[in-house]
């Protein structure tokens, strides 16, 4: 028998051991208690134990590595016993959990032990018992508190003018004297000084992108993985070093280079909620004079002006670029033209041995296993009360129409590229 130890600690118990909480939750801890049942249990105690852990993971969802390799193993049968030291290190999200337990598990013919709540699901009384489900609940109402908290302090700290991001903006690093503050990055700062010369000159943002890429101008994306960052999601026009209109575009409405920061345009509906909704600019939390700005309020916002007229202009921005510069058709537009038409070949489906493929397959799957923990999560909502019956009937009917939608698109494609 193989038997497969989880172990998940994740940013919230850290934060919670600085302020006086015991360090029971740590991965060596969980680990030593594991290993101690298991040594105490004599059916257990000549299985092979298989080590899965997830370290900086929050509970509430199942997009953990450890744990996804772990269910895969399980589900081919690698795996015949997982062990946790209680049912919040498995996951907080109640339903996914429960549903895991009383019915996956079982089918799969897998034994699930929770060590400190005495929970074993080879007990027949363990697996219909309601205190099991109570706690899942409990462990699941404590996640949903703790977001809240963890977003109001958030909010306190973003009024004070803190940078808060992950990643500074193009042009600043974080102050090595004051984390929370930026500092203008010398050589960065220079290509979005000159980005901002070029739109307040009149040049298009289509314009300036091919003068970018001619002289082989890093991108954001480029430059700061030259400078170590390790980032590992970028949007789609920066995944290689070329400018694009709407990299620049970015660039030039974005107020932070005035010296303010910005807070809160984007944030999640529901706790655990992957996905993100914008946020009107009028509730955004905007703090003046943060920091150092890389140009003047009256040419940020003479550039706006620029960047409205040419939207209202009919063509929009492609009658800048068909107008601007007039030396050759190279210095118009031939160079994004013909960026477009190799993007476009590069994405086109090429057989089963093409990446391209492979990612758009995983983005589909991906989209699904989203779907299914959204439906899961308005259940959720329902029960708890957070929503109405009204709601929690039309949100389940619009993500069904979603799950449709993607498992045709799955299956289309995998019709295409075998």
């Amino acid at each position: 028998m193989k038997i497969a130890m989880y172990l998940r600690l994740s940013e919230e118990d850290r934060d919670m051991a600085k302020s006086k909480k015991k360090e029971s939750d740590s991965i060596s801890s969980q680990r030593n208690l594991i290993l101690d049942f298991i040594g105490r249990n004599v059916e257990l105690q000549k299985a092979e134990i298989l080590e899965f852990s997830d370290d900086g993971f929050s509970g509430k969802n199942f997009e953990r590595p450890g744990i996804e390799r772990m269910l895969r193993m399980a589900k081919q049968g690698d795996i015949q016993c997982i062990v946790v030291k209680d049912l919040s290190r498995f996951g907080r999200d109640y339903l996914t959990a429960g549903n895991y337990i009383s019915r996956i598990f079982p089918f799969m013919g897998v034994r699930f032990i929770s060590v400190n709540d005495g929970f074993d699901s080879a007990c027949r009384q363990d697996t219909e018992s309601l205190d099991a489900a109570f706690k899942m609940l409990l462990h699941d109402l404590y996640s949903r508190d703790l977001s809240r908290k963890v977003r109001s302090a958030q909010y306190l700290r973003a009024e004070r003018g803190e940078f808060l991001s992950s990643f500074a903006p193009f042009g600043y690093v974080r102050d090595e004297k004051d984390r929370k503050k930026l500092a203008v990055d010398t050589a960065a700062a220079e290509i979005v000084r000159r980005i901002f010369r070029l739109a307040l000159d009149g040049v298009g943002t289509a314009r300036i992108a091919g003068i970018l890429n001619r002289e082989e101008v890093p991108t954001p994306m480029a430059y700061k993985r030259a400078a170590g960052c390790t980032r590992k999601r970028w949007g789609r026009s920066g995944e290689t070093n070329f400018w694009t209109p709407g990299t620049v575009g970015r660039i030039l409405r974005d107020e932070r280079y005035i010296g303010s920061s910005i807070y809160g345009k984007k944030r999640r509906e529901r706790t655990g909620d992957s996905r993100e909704k914008e946020v009107p600019k009028e509730e955004w939390i905007v703090v003046e004079n943060t920091h150092e700005g890389l140009v003047t309020k009256e040419a940020f916002d003479a550039v706006q002006k620029k960047i409205q007229r040419t939207a209202r202009r009919p063509g929009g921005n492609s009658g800048i670029c068909a107008h601007a510069g007039r030396n050759s058709e190279k210095d118009r537009c031939g160079i994004w033209e013909e960026a477009g038409r190799i993007r476009e070949e590069k994405n086109r489906p090429q057989g089963t041995d093409s990446p391209d493929n492979g990612k758009r397959a995983v983005r589909l799957k991906k989209s699904l296993r989203d779907a299914e923990s959204r439906l899961q999560a308005l259940y959720g909502q329902f029960v708890l009360g957070e929503i109405t019956k009204k709601e929690y009937l039309a949100g389940k009917e619009a993500v069904l129409r979603k799950k449709e939608v993607l498992t045709r698109q799955l299956a289309e494609w995998t019709n295409l590229v075998i």
